[in-house]
């Protein structure tokens, strides 16, 4: 029996689980969960990194204690470290939801179709290349004074002394990576910024040794790679759906599709843990849920508010620029949806169907770039636990939705890291033995 500890970095809570691999199944348990949340620090928003390293020592020590041979971590994309001349960490990693990007964004507007050209990556202000312009914009001297950059799991990493490393399915959400899966020199010369001298290295190997016995497992470190890994092996008719703080709604595809038709839909081109493509779209998901959940003080917990949704006439788009980080996410979405709902039931029932009709909308678009039918929605993540949510999708796509496994992240992260210590032999054994260990449940159109 082997065993690995997988750490999985959510935006809003981070966890780790302790996994075994036993008779061609994983199985796994949460051991830690913990809240954790950005700060504003001298008007930056900053992430609280001392939350976030002492969960990932914590899952150390366990895996020493329990006789795990590694530790992988994964996390959000984009958000990233510098690392000084000594070896040191610069400053704490800030938040992507920081406005300093927003003005990045706005000022990289003349090159968005060049960078699209470049990369195949969604126009976001969260992205990196918008990160890194905000900071160079803040400090012109940072690009000399760095030695380095390192997007968050890698950083973790190396601080846990792991050793550097550049994640592949990482590197492809910062609209930095080219194509053809190297550093776009162009991208960079746009910001100001040097090449990075390390390439960006294809997950499934180890690295250092965080402590005695227990070495650092590249992953899929960008954790919807790992989520998508995390289904098994995904038939050419189905579509994923990752459903957290964004819901990532996609296809796997061999190549990247980086088209007019796919940059008008803002389609982006991110890499699977086997170097294919996760061709998808980020949706914010329950982020605008919780929002609206937390600011109407409402007193039960979101499952079951959700549960108590009333049907309504009303939908937003949740694509739409506005939602990115409103001050009142109640006050968008009732001037968007041109009336104010008039109980917590109507509430419930308008964020509902506005995330499953921008859901459901995305199957025949992803068609017309693919030249593919999409049949049915796979639908991981925290969400995939919520029966309102699933049932709603069906509802509104008219298509099945397979829900399960709720915990796809930790197992794709699990995986990785038993193909990576030599316990699975190749990315199809791994994909079977996915398969054989998430659950699923169907629900079809009423």
């Amino acid at each position: 029996m082997q065993q690995a500890v997988a750490v999985d970095l959510g935006a809003t809570s981070g966890r780790f689980a302790l996994g075994r691999l036993s008779e061609g199944r994983i199985e796994f348990e949460v051991i830690r969960q913990i809240p954790h949340a950005p700060r504003e620090r001298g008007g930056r928003l900053e992430w609280d990194l001392e939350t976030i390293l002492g969960l990932c020592r914590d899952a150390v020590a366990l895996a020493a204690e329990r006789g795990a041979s590694t530790i992988g971590i994964d996390s959000w994309g984009v958000d990233h470290g510098f690392i000084g001349p000594d070896g040191q960490l610069m400053a704490t990693p800030v938040c992507y939801r920081d406005h300093s990007h927003e003005r990045a964004f706005t000022e990289l507007e003349p090159h968005r179709d060049r960078l699209y050209e470049l990369t195949g990556i969604q126009h976001q202000p969260f992205n990196t290349v918008c990160q890194l312009l905000a900071r160079r914009t803040e400090n012109p001297d940072l690009p000399r004074q760095a030695r380095e950059w390192m997007i968050l799991p890698d950083l973790l990493g190396y601080l846990l002394g792991g050793g550097r490393n550049m994640e592949l399915t990482q590197a492809s959400t910062t609209q930095l990576l080219g194509l053809d899966g190297k550093w776009s020199a162009e991208a960079f010369e746009l910001i100001g910024w040097p090449v990075p001298q390390m390439p960006a290295m294809a997950p499934g190997h180890l690295g250092g040794e965080v402590c005695s016995g227990v070495r650092l497992a590249h992953v899929g470190s960008h954790d919807t790679a790992s989520a998508v890994a995390g289904f098994g092996e995904l038939a050419n008719d189905e579509l994923f759906v990752n459903v957290g703080t964004w819901s990532l709604v996609g296809g796997v595809v061999p190549e990247p599709v980086a088209t007019p038709e796919s940059a008008a839909g803002n389609w982006t081109n991110e890499r699977t843990v086997d170097g294919r493509v996760r061709l998808l779209k980020n949706v914010p998901g329950f982020y605008v849920i919780n929002r609206i959940h937390e600011e109407l003080g409402i007193a039960s917990k979101v499952p079951e508010w959700l549960d108590s949704a009333e049907s309504v006439d009303e939908r937003v788009d949740l694509l739409r620029p506005e939602f990115f980080n409103p001050e009142s996410m109640v006050e968008t979405v009732a001037q968007l949806a041109g009336r104010r709902p008039k109980s917590e039931a109507e509430w419930a029932g308008l964020a509902l169907a506005s995330l499953t009709s921008t859901l459901a909308r995305q199957p025949e678009e992803l068609g017309r770039l693919t030249g593919r039918t999409f049949r049915r929605f796979r639908v991981a993540g925290g969400g995939s636990q919520s029966k309102a949510f699933c049932q709603s999708l069906a509802d509104e796509s008219g298509l099945p939705v397979l829900a399960g496994p709720a915990e796809a992240t930790v197992l794709g992260n699990l995986g990785l890291q038993f193909l990576a210590g030599g316990a699975l032999g190749s990315f199809e054994e791994m994909y079977r033995v996915l398969s054989a260990s998430a659950g699923v449940r169907e629900f079809g159109r009423r």
